[in-house]
């Protein structure tokens, strides 16, 4: 109403004829109309299956939300790889539970070649993922899933699996200072994309997590910010809603709606909402800003599995890896961190720091790389993370590891860890990362991971 407010008070204070008030009057009604959009006219679901197939006809990707442990996702995905308009249009199934060492494994499995299970389960067992969330039966089930399809397709339309998460090989992975590669698993998701799929005229559909494809997620650095900013309008993305997160209006809406259904966004009421409304917490913003299209599985709350309980004497070596994990925290957790414009260490980092040093001055033989980063409101920010990263590195050398062992690097405002949206954000932005100094460790991760899966098997 605030727009009509000069005309509401025009009229209340200047006698006007009765024509004109009732002018006035329809124009105030129009207004207060448009102000509140009819519901009903403005969502327009439409049968998802058809919707994404056809999506590639104008999108060489789709991206599609993977909820992990949900029962619905992966009911979704079994339907989709067995509809014919998908099955003609699409070549590749990128997807999150793979380690892309194991990529030779997973094509002779696809493939319809014998391959044994202890050599399969390598493929979701070893990721760079700890929570232990892979285990659940229905990730190795899509895996054996695909391969049945395949078996039904002509050779010319049988789907390829790319393994999205980057390659790496836990037995070289000893130490804390060591990079399990966790930070570059977007960068790898998109070189897997830009290598395998857009690079050679393929289409694909990447089955991943939601805040990897949210454009308004507070992680930059996410898959869909790489590939938005390389190759701009190429990805169509699609997230799943939960109706038991939702908020009353947008479950009212979902509950007439026929399962699976599509609702593409921009433009409705549902799209001018904020992504809190359907319970996208990683994220800030107008819904139509951060994804294409909204997927509804159910008109009831979604059914999930946690992630299953692992006994330490059955599995010790995924036990090892989340101890490790844990003691990762002060090399590359974000906790050494520093007061704004200035190369003064917060107070809270004198602990981790602590930690840090005490495990350099076991590891005699561990050469790290400090490297200092700014947030992007800091002047000069490459001038200052150097003279951060150095300050670091001193402390370190005038505390008894060797200079030998120590090389700093500014990062400037690079990789943020999150959006400078609020000033907590901010400051955990301002940070130290130490690693092992290896000949790729460097402020970001490579362009390129040719070579890697190799290296790691």
């Amino acid at each position: 109403m605030n727009v009509f407010h000069p005309l509401v008070t025009y009229v209340c204070r200047r006698p006007l004829p009765r024509w004109c008030l009732s002018v006035c009057l329809a124009i105030l009604l129009c207004g207060c109309r448009s102000a509140t959009p009819d519901r009903a006219l403005k969502l327009k679901p439409e049968p998802a299956l058809d919707y994404i197939a056809e999506g590639f006809a104008r999108y060489p990707v789709v991206a599609l939300s993977e909820l992990h442990g949900n029962r619905e996702s992966a009911a979704f995905l079994a339907m989709l790889i067995r509809h014919d308009g998908f099955s003609r249009r699409v070549n590749d199934i990128v997807i999150e539970f793979g380690n892309a060492a194991y990529q030779p494994v997973v094509d002779r499995y696809i493939s319809g070649a014998p391959v044994g299970r202890d050599e399969l389960r390598g493929v979701w067992e070893n990721t760079t993922q700890i929570s232990g969330i892979w285990l659940l039966p229905m990730y190795e089930r899509i895996l054996a899933d695909i391969r049945m399809v395949n078996a039904t397709l002509p050779a010319h339309r049988r789907y390829r699996v790319l393994l999205g998460d980057p390659p790496i090989n836990w037995s070289k992975v000893t130490s804390p200072a060591d990079d399990d590669m966790n930070d570059w698993r977007d960068a790898h998701f998109a070189w897997v994309l830009e290598h395998y799929v857009l690079a050679r005229n393929r289409r694909a559909l990447l089955f991943i997590g939601g805040a990897h494809i949210s454009r308004k997620v507070l992680f930059p650095n996410s898959v869909i910010h790489l590939l938005d900013a390389r190759f701009p309008g190429k990805t169509l993305v699609v997230s799943a809603l939960d109706a038991g997160k939702v908020q009353p209006a947008v479950a009212a809406a979902m509950s007439a709606w026929p399962i699976p259904s599509v609702v593409q966004v921009r433009g409705t009421w549902v799209g001018r909402s904020d992504v809190r409304t359907i319970g996208f917490t990683l994220a800030h913003g107008l819904i139509q800003d951060d994804v294409d299209a909204l997927l509804a599985l159910s008109t009831a709350p979604l059914v999930w599995d946690p992630a299953p309980h692992v006994d330490e004497s059955a599995n010790r070596e995924l036990h090892r890896r989340r101890r490790l994990a844990q003691a990762t925290l002060p090399f590359r957790g974000g906790l050494i961190r520093f007061e704004a414009s200035t190369t003064q260490l917060t107070a809270s980092s004198s602990a981790p720091l602590q930690q840090v040093l005490s495990e350099l001055l076991r590891d005699r033989d561990r050469a790290v790389l400090v490297k200092a980063f700014a947030d992007t409101r800091e002047r000069d920010p490459l001038r200052l993370s150097t003279e951060r990263a150095a300050s670091v590195a001193e402390w370190l050398v005038t505390r008894g590891i060797s200079r030998e062992r120590v090389e700093s690097r500014g990062c400037g405002a690079k990789r943020p860890l999150w959006a400078d949206d609020t000033a907590d954000h901010e400051a955990a932005n301002r940070r130290v990362e130490i690693v092992t100094k290896t000949p790729t460790a460097d402020c970001e991760p490579p362009r390129s991971f040719d070579g890697f899966g190799e290296a790691a098997r």
